[in-house]
């Protein structure tokens, strides 16, 4: 039989249903990298809500603080060992607990260790401060007159080593929850870390007289900024070489207009004695971000110069016998603040003040592919009726009944995920735009909303089509038996 213009219409209409069913794939997932503060990851503005809660000294497992000072308040996740030390002085932060009268400024998740701390040695917890010590198993609390101590178990007020503080704290409140979990937060951490560390240097050193780059043997180098973040990045090698950096003439210094992500990439144990640099200052040294890469042993030795930024080092020991000073956050796997070979000079107040976008990302690609396959029958059934009379009065009657069509539709969808591993970080990719701003260009009228990955709008086409299609097909068959002639 030859196909009427209903017929083609409908072969036409099912051929479209099918091409729409089979380019139904879901658009290229869009994110956009991670813009944070790397040391109050969650809420820098708020001490209650970020999960370092304003702390500048941040310890993931022990310490031990023999020397000097901490000038605002520090966390330990580990056991605590001390000797001649004080925190909370200057700024004892504002993190006020439940039930609190007074800022905690000091968190020692684990126990004191009286044995490893040294004799006769006491930890002054100054200002209006508070203590949280998470196992005082081996230790008896006495709430004086203006004086709470923690000594050794069992031991009388003049015992020695000591946790002094210098605030009437109830000795319920010594033991009671910290509000931290610094598990959590140093595996967001190390976490940003690698993502800072995966950023190119966009900014390089210059010679001494800034009018070719750095050779990497003088010590003495300059360093201008661009508006914005800044990363430099420097061996272990380069930065033992360093001495000074001054300023580049032209070039922005750090400050809240630029600021400056030194990566030190290292393995291994590291000596490190930083170079004196040109932002020298309470101020600018809150825009400085020291991110070292290593998770062995980093030492400031006796003669090294005071530290000029955030100390960031997530994986990474660190001992700190220099009689120089850390002027930042100093976040770190493990402490030794001060020893038998130096005091460890003063942690001093100066928290990073800048969001970061960091450039790499610890989530895996999923790739899952979904074949659905649809099985539309349409059944048509058109009478034609034929009535013949004969010579001797009999009619005859014909009756045809006409045929059954099945269409099978196959739809393929491939869906690409990204699983992000760690909660704090989040990367992203850009998708693919079509020139010119085309069909399925991100914006455009003709690119369609998704559902979970999957769109909804090309599958429900094809369904409408196809049903489309049969009702011409079944209006065709009418049409011919209501034309034939009797």
């Amino acid at each position: 039989m030859r196909p009427t213009s209903a017929h083609r219409g409908a072969t036409a209409l099912l051929a479209a249903a099918a091409l729409v069913a089979v380019s139904a794939e879901p658009l290229p997932a869009t994110g956009q990298p991670t813009v944070v503060n790397p040391v109050r990851p969650v809420a820098p503005d708020d001490v209650m809500a970020d999960p370092s809660h304003g702390f500048i000294v941040l310890v993931e497992r022990g310490a031990g603080l023999f020397g000097n000072e901490t000038e605002g308040p520090v966390a330990v996740g580990g056991d605590l060992a001390f000797g001649a030390y004080q925190v909370g002085s200057n700024n004892p932060g504002s993190y006020v607990l439940p039930g609190d009268t007074r800022p905690t400024v000091l968190v020692v998740g684990g126990a004191v260790d009286f044995v490893a701390s040294h004799a006769g040695a006491e930890l002054a917890v100054l200002g209006p401060g508070y203590a949280k010590i998470g196992d005082l198993s081996g230790a008896s609390v006495l709430a004086e007159p203006g004086t709470t101590r923690i000594i050794p178990l069992g031991g009388d007020p003049t015992a020695r080593p000591a946790v002094s503080i210098q605030s009437p704290q109830p000795a319920a409140s010594v033991a009671g929850p910290s509000g931290f979990d610094l598990a959590a937060l140093f595996t967001t951490y190390r976490a940003l870390s690698t993502g800072i560390a995966a950023c190119a240097s966009t900014v390089g050193l210059r010679s001494a007289n800034g009018d070719a780059p750095w050779n990497g043997t003088d010590p003495v180098a300059t360093l201008g900024l661009e508006p914005g973040q800044n990363v430099l990045t420097l061996s272990a090698a380069q930065l033992d070489t360093l001495d000074v950096i001054n300023p580049l003439a032209g070039g922005l210094q750090p400050g809240a207009d630029a600021w400056l992500l030194v990566n030190v990439v290292a393995a291994g144990d590291l000596v490190w004695s930083p170079p004196q640099v040109s932002w020298q200052g309470n101020e600018p040294s809150r825009h400085v971000l020291w991110n070292l890469t290593t998770d062995g042993t980093v030492t400031l030795p006796p003669a090294a110069p005071t530290v000029w930024g955030t100390v960031y080092a997530p994986r990474a020991r660190l001992v700190d016998v220099s009689s120089g000073n850390v002027e930042g956050d100093l976040v770190v796997a493990e402490l030794d603040h001060g020893g038998p070979t130096g005091n460890g000079g003063e942690n001093h107040y100066a928290p990073f003040a800048d969001e970061v976008s960091t450039c790499s990302s610890e989530q895996p690609t999923t790739t899952t592919t979904t074949t659905t396959t649809t099985t539309t029958t349409t059944t048509t059934t058109g009478v034609e009726t034929t009535t013949t009379t004969t010579s001797t009065g009999v009619e005859t009657t014909t009756t045809t009944t006409t045929a059954t069509t099945t269409t099978a539709t196959t739809t393929t969808a491939t869906t690409t995920t990204a699983t992000t591993t760690t909660a704090a970080v989040t990367t992203g990719t850009t998708p693919p735009t079509t020139p010119g701003g085309g069909a399925g260009a991100p914006g455009s009228p003709r690119q369609l909303a998704t559902t979970n990955g999957v769109h909804p709008g090309p599958a429900g086409a094809a369904v409408l089509l196809l049903v489309g299609g049969a009702l011409l097909l079944a209006a065709a068959h009418r049409r011919r038996a209501r034309r034939t002639p009797r």
